[in-house]
């Protein structure tokens, strides 16, 4: 029996300017990736900061290192999720997605 939870996902940060290119309207965009075959999942927070504590609750980052993201994302670049241990990206399930509100 092949279980559903069975793919896993590493998570990539950017922000998504608004209509108007106003900076105050920027919001943040979260896409997991599939490793493997499969679809990635997209949602969209309107501030950093409700993010930050989902994500501070699923990893083991720290305020230093979500400052870190929050930085990379506001310089213009994409932020993935890195293991500090190993440097390698992060990889959640899907029940970890759900509880990011990635997916249902």
């Amino acid at each position: 029996m092949k279980n559903q939870e069975a793919t896993f996902y590493s998570l990539q940060l950017r922000l998504v300017n608004g209509l108007s290119g106003d900076p105050a309207s920027q919001k943040v965009e979260l896409i997991a990736l599939p490793e493997g075959p499969g679809e990635p999942h997209r949602a969209h927070f309107e501030q950093w900061e409700p993010l930050s504590h989902r994500l501070s609750a699923l990893t083991s980052s720290t305020p230093f290192h979500l400052k870190v993201i929050q930085r990379t994302l506001h310089a213009g670049l994409t932020a993935s999720l890195i293991d500090r241990v190993t440097g390698n990206r992060q990889i959640f399930s899907l029940h970890q997605l759900k509880d990011l509100g990635l997916a249902s």
